[in-house]
């Protein structure tokens, strides 16, 4: 059983103005409410690197596979009976950016609750999708 979601939009941005506002994982709370967010090394996120953040209700142990600025990052979140991978990519043409952002729960624990985080995965993130948009167009 699986669970993917992929929302993509136009923001009138620079794509290496959006890596560096979604790699400082320790400002997303000030943009999009992440309500915790602990990173394993403090600075950007890079390949390699792990955090934890509570993301959709839940807490998420992260680990960053592919980081390729500014084009694409790829992190691997994991829980008990779940496995998420979440993508986000950046194309950029004529000084502003299409950004698209894509996600993939698969696990044995989505079996039982697999409606909830359907929908919380759906809301959380087209509302991340906006709020990047909102802090790169604010600033």
């Amino acid at each position: 059983m699986a669970i993917s979601v992929e929302y993509s939009l136009e923001v009138q941005a620079k794509a290496e103005k959006l890596w560096d506002i979604l790699t400082d994982v320790e400002s997303w709370p000030s943009w999009q409410g992440a309500p915790f967010v602990k990173l394993s090394a403090p600075g950007r996120i890079m390949e390699g690197s792990t955090f934890v953040a509570k993301l959709g209700g839940l807490k998420w142990n992260l680990a960053v596979t592919k980081a390729e600025r500014p084009r694409k990052i790829v992190w691997v979140g994991r829980r008990l009976g779940l496995k998420g991978v979440h993508e986000w990519e950046f194309n950029e043409e004529e000084g502003k950016t299409r950004v698209t952002t894509r996600e993939n729960i698969t696990g044995w624990m989505l079996f039982l609750i697999y409606p909830v985080v359907k929908k919380g995965l759906s809301n959380t993130d087209e509302k991340w999708l906006a709020d990047l948009k909102a802090r790169a167009e604010s600033s």
